[in-house]
């Protein structure tokens, strides 16, 4: 059968899973934050500037950039939350076993795509690899992931 006439609407492709991975990450990220112990920031008061202060110490009104209020964030119902979860595992799931290395860069490589940071200079901070290797590994990644959730009968 000719690769055209396949359907091809069950296959995943790295580049599908990296974009799921992306978002569960950073729903991860902005609902859930940072885990573990909260270390110094625990013991300092925190101090809110009340109105009288900002009086009293001559500062003015409260200024803000713009009025407008920030856009709404995107609200999940709970089987898309469950769904945002598992694809939290799938880095230990399909790429962890038989990558290891590729799947440390893909956690990299995540975390600069949440935190908005340049994956190409946070490998050469690193100073293990070539930018290049990364990507390699990185897309290894994202393949085996694709791959197991095709095997898997997962539906994009």
């Amino acid at each position: 059968m000719p690769m055209h006439d396949m359907d091809l609407s069950d296959v995943w492709t790295p580049k599908m899973a990296g974009e799921r991975l992306i978002e569960a990450v950073k729903w991860a990220h902005y609902n859930v934050g940072p885990t573990g112990p909260a270390a110094v920031r625990a013991l300092m008061p925190i101090y809110v500037v009340t109105e009288a202060d900002r009086i009293a110490e001559e500062w003015g009104k409260k200024e803000s950039a713009d009025d407008d209020p920030p856009p709404p964030r995107k609200r999940y119902k709970p089987h898309e939350v469950t769904a945002l979860i598992d694809v939290l595992h799938w880095p230990g799931r399909y790429a962890v076993n038989g990558y290891p290395g590729s799947a440390r860069i893909l956690n990299l490589w995540l975390r600069c795509q949440v935190h908005k940071g340049n994956f190409g200079k946070a490998v050469t901070r690193q100073g293990r690899m070539s930018r290049a290797s990364a990507y390699r590994m990185r897309d290894r990644a994202l393949t085996a992931i694709a791959m197991g959730l095709t095997n898997d009968g997962i539906k994009p």
